[in-house]
């Protein structure tokens, strides 16, 4: 008897993230899995509208066990949903160009895996002003997602058969959302790079863990405005003189950018000038950080388990958006904040010279949301491929 296939489901941007962001997954699974499959699905319409971006790029740090299949059609793709034998992992969206997966996945009776391990603490914070084009992208936004729900419940697109996450919060919420069949709750992904990739801690930068406060379109579709050209400016400024200045009191170490997977690269010198940028090694960077500066990331969950020193940048000329963002890690009243536009070198080298961890804050972060199963040394890689051998027979 055949084993099922397991199957991602991307297309372009979404099969970047898979392939760059969460190699440790897909580098897990094809130890322990023969079959496996990425179902590029970027082209089986011929409006970029449908799938919302360009096709999938490269794929050579993929395993030679992933069997690429790119339909050219909807009858090709459909085709292949209904003859493979499979269990799908969910690399798509909610958005209503993604909702014909969630159909025909319904139609073939295929089970359907969402695995959120990062344990984000942001929510969305959207803007209610009365401004016309603010309004109808809040209401755009809000309606796409109760119309996505009600078809879940109401039995027109499929639900989620089994969602992993790292949050304990979203336990409960999912079950009773009843879009979820099984929810079962996984170590942080962060735990994972310590377990598998062995990163050794060292003391050798300071890092800055960038979320592209200028440029993210997250604020956009919430219906807030982007910096101007000025205000970005002046934001990258008064930021590179501060981590100028906090690398200085810490011995002249060298400041590496931890960038956004969705920074544009062009804008390289302009805003960072010559320094060191990386990106999805952000893990293994501060692992070898002396301090770590951020305004608002789930990638900061890295800290507690390499026991790093933090500072959280808060800037008044925010908008509300990020504002909300950077409070849910200020109201956890664990890092010291600075305000990058109400400081001066003194403060901010005495703030250097005084930092240090508050080691019981620290231990009881990381078991309410780093080892979120209570299983400690184990990745929550191995605890989703046990899963889905288990009970898909995979």
């Amino acid at each position: 008897m055949n084993k099922k296939s397991i199957c991602f489901i991307c297309w372009g941007k979404t099969a970047e993230l898979f392939i760059n962001r969460d190699y440790l997954l897909h580098e897990y699974f094809a130890k322990v899995f023969d079959n496996l499959i990425l179902l590029d699905v970027s082209n089986v319409f011929s409006t970029s509208l449908i799938h919302g971006g360009s096709a999938i790029g490269d794929t050579s740090k993929l395993s030679s066990k992933f069997k690429i299949v790119s339909p050219q059609s909807l009858s090709e793709c459909k085709s292949f949903l209904k003859s493979s034998d499979i269990v799908v992992i969910h690399y798509f969206s909610q958005r209503w160009y993604d909702w014909w997966l969630y159909y025909y996945l319904k139609k073939y009776s295929i089970p359907l895996l969402y695995i959120h391990t990062q344990a984000w603490r942001g929510r969305f914070q959207l803007n209610k002003s009365r401004n016309p084009l603010n309004w109808f992208r809040v209401k755009s936004r809000l309606l796409q997602y109760r119309i996505f729900v009600r078809s879940v419940r109401w039995g027109l697109l499929t639900k989620v058969d089994t969602y992993y996450t790292a949050e304990k919060s979203r336990v409960q919420k999912a079950l009773n959302s009843k879009r979820y069949n099984e929810v079962v709750l996984v170590n942080c992904s962060v735990y994972d790079s310590m377990l598998i990739k062995n990163v050794k801690a060292s003391n050798d930068y300071i890092v800055f863990i960038a979320s592209m406060p200028p440029y993210h379109g997250d604020q956009v579709s919430c219906g807030y405005k982007l910096m101007t050209s000025d205000e970005r400016d002046s934001y990258y400024k008064r930021l590179n003189w501060i981590l100028d200045t906090i690398a200085s009191e810490a011995g002249g170490k060298e400041v590496v950018i931890c960038l956004h997977p969705n920074y544009n690269e062009e804008n390289l010198q302009r805003d960072y000038g010559t320094r060191k940028a990386v990106k999805y090694m952000t893990d293994d960077y501060i692992g070898k950080a002396e301090i770590v500066l951020f305004h608002e990331s789930s990638a900061i969950n890295n800290v507690f388990v390499y026991g790093k020193k933090v500072i959280q940048l808060l800037n008044s000329h925010f908008n509300d958006f990020i504002k909300h963002n950077c409070e849910v890690y200020t109201k956890l009243a664990i890092f010291p904040v600075l305000d990058m536009f109400d400081c001066d070198e003194g403060s901010i080298r005495g703030l250097v010279r005084g930092l240090k961890i508050d080691r019981e804050k620290y231990d009881e972060y990381l078991s309410n949301n780093i080892i979120t199963s209570g299983e400690k040394g184990v990745c929550s890689c191995e605890q989703i491929a046990t899963h889905i051998r288990r009970k898909y027979e995979v």
